[in-house]
C-alpha cells in the first residue's frame, strides 16, 4: 500500500512541473543554430601523362581480286556435214539415149513387167541406156511401130495403156502354179502362188480361128510333137483345150506377129520353150484372158 501511495506521489509532482513551465510563442521560436554541414570535395583525378598522338596508318595496299569469269559455254557440236542435194532432173518426152528421171523410171518397171529385161546399170541410175534402149525397140516392133528407141507420146501412151497395173494377175493365177496367158499384153507368165518364174511374148489363133479364153488343165504333153492336120513341127507342146496347145512356132519365130496360129498359143524362145515345158506337169493350170 505504501509503494503504491508512493508511486502516485510521485506521478503528481511530474505533472505540476510540466504545468509550471512558461509558455513559448510560436513566431518568437528561432531554430537552434546548426552546425554548417561539411562539404565533401568531389574526388580529385589523379593526373595522367600525355599520351602522343598516333601516327597515321598508311593504306596497305590491296590487290584487286581477279574478275570471275563467267562459266564456260559447252563445246559446240561439230557441225553435221549434210548430204549434197541431188538435182532431180526429170527429162521430158521424148525420152532419148541419156534421158533420165521419173518418166525413164516408169518406162523401164513397166517395160520389165512385160518381159523386157532392163540392166541394173540403167535401173540404178533411171537412165535410158542400152537395154532400155533396147526394150523399146521390142516393144515398139511389137506393137506395130517404128522401132526407134525413142520414147515419143505414141510409146508412151500405148506403154501405160498395154502394161496396165504393173504386178497385177487374175486371182486364178494366184493360188496355185499356172501358165497364166494374157491376150492383151501378148504374153504367157509361168506364176507360182503368185510370183512370175518367166515371162515369154506369145501368138494366138487367126481371127476364125481364134484362141479360146477361159481356166483349163493341161491334159496331156508331146516333147516333139508334130500336127497330125497340118503336119507342121509343134515341140514342147502342151494340150490345155481339145487341139489347141501351149508349144515353140517355128514361124512365130520367123514372122513375128505378121501371121497367127490355128488356136494353138505360139512361143518364139526355143530354149524357153524347153524350160517350160520341163517345169510344167500335167493337170497345170491354163488361165487365158485378156487384161
Amino acid at each position: 500500500m505504501r509503494q503504491f501511495a508512493a508511486i502516485v506521489a510521485t506521478g503528481l509532482i511530474a505533472a505540476l512541473a510540466v504545468t509550471a513551465a512558461p509558455p513559448v510563442a510560436a513566431d518568437d521560436a528561432t531554430p537552434a543554430p546548426t552546425a554548417p554541414a561539411e562539404v565533401t570535395a568531389p574526388p580529385s583525378t589523379p593526373a595522367t601523362e600525355p599520351v602522343p598522338p598516333t601516327p597515321p596508318v598508311e593504306p596497305v595496299p590491296v590487290e584487286p581480286a581477279p574478275p570471275i569469269a563467267p562459266p564456260a559455254a559447252p563445246p559446240a557440236a561439230p557441225p553435221v556435214a549434210k548430204p549434197p542435194v541431188k538435182k532431180v532432173v526429170n527429162s521430158p518426152l521424148p525420152l532419148r539415149r541419156g534421158a533420165r528421171g521419173w518418166r525413164v523410171s516408169e518406162v523401164q518397171e513397166r517395160l520389165a513387167w512385160l518381159g523386157y529385161p532392163i540392166s541394173p546399170i540403167d535401173t540404178k541410175s533411171d537412165r535410158v541406156w542400152t537395154s532400155t534402149t533396147k526394150a523399146i525397140q521390142k516393144f515398139q516392133s511389137k506393137f506395130g511401130y517404128q522401132p526407134t528407141g525413142v520414147v515419143g507420146p505414141g510409146t508412151w501412151d500405148l506403154l501405160r495403156k498395154t502394161s496396165g497395173t504393173v504386178g497385177k494377175l487374175p486371182s486364178a493365177c494366184l493360188s496355185e502354179r499356172s501358165l497364166c496367158i494374157d491376150k492383151s499384153t501378148r504374153l504367157l507368165r509361168l506364176v507360182d502362188h503368185g510370183k512370175v518364174l518367166l515371162t515369154l511374148d506369145a501368138r494366138f489363133g487367126m481371127p476364125g480361128l481364134e484362141t479360146r479364153e477361159g481356166s483349163f488343165r493341161v491334159s496331156r504333153k508331146s516333147r516333139d510333137h508334130v500336127s497330125s492336120l497340118f503336119h507342121s513341127w509343134m515341140p514342147f507342146a502342151m494340150f490345155f483345150s481339145g487341139g489347141q496347145a501351149v508349144h515353140y512356132s517355128p514361124f512365130f519365130a520367123r514372122d513375128g506377129y505378121n501371121g497367127g496360129s490355128h488356136g494353138c498359143i505360139g512361143v518364139r524362145d526355143f530354149k524357153a520353150a524347153e524350160w517350160l515345158f520341163d517345169r510344167v506337169s500335167i493337170g497345170t493350170r491354163v488361165q487365158v484372158y485378156w487384161s
